[in-house]
């Protein structure tokens, strides 16, 4: 135990810590010059990449085991989000291997890894209380999402069918248009040219800035409550050691 002990000290410290988070950017920096090498018809250094590939993966299949043995409970690591992300992290580089090339373009997974780097975040275990607190309503908002994409929809497909039956034809045909403009993003590639259609569309437009503000507002009600919550327990925690001493 006292040997298990050390090693978690050790994975859990500061300089084991300031490693795997370079190797991280350095791993998200290498795949994004290997994406813009991938052009060129000839690459003299896509063995350079290749090694590199291999490095990070035995360094990070290292840390994923250290963490795995300092475990008590190894299911549950195993399992959980952080577990799930270092797995990811480590599996693509495996197509790396002359045998599984029929598989190489799962490879791309590898920019999971970039996810790695959100266990050193305090704030994320944060977001993730305050995330779980509202999911009821996050659950609610998307239904009610699904609902006015498919409602506004139908009624841009009534409106416009007959002036562009190219682009609102079907009620699926318009379902692209339905989110646009209600996420807001209005990219303008289909948009309504009848009365009738352009008077629906400043309506769906309306809901949607609406649809959007609500999860903000519940996210930052709930971040605010997490951090009230913090707080207290760090005061409680100062009021008993104070205490004790």
């Amino acid at each position: 135990m006292e040997k298990k002990e050390r090693l978690r000290a050790i994975v859990e410290g500061s300089v084991f810590t300031g490693i795997i988070q370079f190797l991280i950017l350095a791993s998200a920096v290498v795949f994004v010059i290997e994406s813009d090498r991938q052009q060129l018809e000839v690459d003299p250094y896509a063995t350079h990449f290749i090694v590199l590939d291999v490095v990070f993966l035995v360094l990070f299949s290292i840390e994923y085991v250290l963490r795995v043995y300092i475990e008590p409970k190894k299911r549950d690591f195993v399992f959980s989000f952080y577990g799930l992300i270092d797995l990811v992290a480590i599996l693509p580089s495996l197509f790396l291997v002359p045998g599984f090339r029929v598989l190489r373009i799962l490879r791309f997974l590898r920019i999971f890894r970039i996810f790695k780097a959100t266990r050193f975040i305090l704030a994320v275990d944060r977001l993730g209380a305050a995330l779980r607190e509202i999911q009821q309503e996050l659950l609610a908002l998307v239904i009610l999402s699904l609902m006015f994409v498919y409602l506004a929809a139908c009624g841009i497909h009534f409106f416009e069918r007959n002036a562009q039956p190219e682009a609102f034809g079907s009620i699926l045909d318009s379902m692209w248009w339905s989110v646009v403009t209600l996420t807001t993003i209005g990219y303008g590639d289909v948009y309504p040219t009848t009365s009738g259609g352009r008077l629906f569309t400043a309506l769906v437009a309306l809901v949607g800035v609406g649809l959007i503000a609500i999860p903000s507002g519940l996210l930052a009600s709930a971040l605010t409550e997490a951090r009230v919550e913090r707080e207290k327990s760090e005061e409680g925690e100062k009021e008993d050691e104070e205490q004790e001493d």
